[in-house]
């Protein structure tokens, strides 16, 4: 399966940057964050934990089509700036409106910092 990605490589993460690229994807040009909203969109099994590096890229990849570039990007812009308001009910609201749990978010962002270990030390092709 080809990705069309919306930024290259080399341009730093702007919104405007990365609608303008047309071209293969490559999932090493996502950040961890990205990747577990494209892990979380599609689905995370019950036994997470037990997953291969290569099952996880499966997810990212199904999370990508399932929701596209843009609205990861835009989901991962209003995490980020969830994680910047005090822990309040505000905060928590969000966390539960994007995620559904903490648990979730949690699980998501360690399969996702799993994949993009792992396609830094080269053990999966990004």
């Amino acid at each position: 399966m080809t990705i069309t990605p919306m930024r290259p490589h080399t341009i730093q993460p702007t919104r405007t940057a990365r609608a303008d690229h047309v071209g293969p994807m490559r999932l090493d040009w996502l950040t961890y964050g990205e990747l577990a909203i494209a892990i979380h969109a599609a689905g995370i099994p019950a036994k997470a934990n037990s997953l291969t590096v290569d099952q996880i890229k499966a997810l990212a990849v199904a999370g990508i089509a399932r929701l596209g570039l843009t609205e990861i990007y835009r989901i991962n812009e209003q995490w980020r700036a969830a994680n910047t308001v005090d822990c309040d009910t505000t905060y928590h609201g969000e966390i539960r409106r994007l995620w559904g749990s903490h648990k979730r978010e949690e699980t998501a962002v360690t399969l996702g910092y799993r994949l993009e270990c792992a396609i830094k030390r080269g053990e999966v092709t990004p």
